[in-house]
């Protein structure tokens, strides 16, 4: 049984399956990252993303990883809270 992120090279995604083997999905904090998994295909989400029940925009390296602070992104300064990742 896989856990932790596997690459899915024939659908060219990165999943995350948890200890019992489950793909997770939404929000997950994981070894002190946040990231966001699709709800319905479960891929790794990069790039901005709008977190609806929260009403934010956050960042998501391409590791996966939600970004802080002060980030530049495609040759642009972008300002997201230092606690919740929220663009400013």
């Amino acid at each position: 049984m896989q856990t932790g992120f596997q690459y899915i090279g024939d659908q060219h995604k990165t999943v995350y399956y948890n200890a019992q083997g489950q793909m997770l999905y939404g929000q997950q904090h994981l070894n002190g990252h946040w990231y966001l998994f699709d709800t319905v295909t479960f891929l790794m989400k990069t790039g901005f993303q709008y977190i609806a029940n929260q009403h934010k925009i956050v960042y998501y390296n391409n590791n996966g990883q939600m970004l802080y602070g002060f980030q530049k992104i495609k040759g642009k300064t972008y300002h997201f809270n230092t606690q919740i990742g929220a663009r400013i």
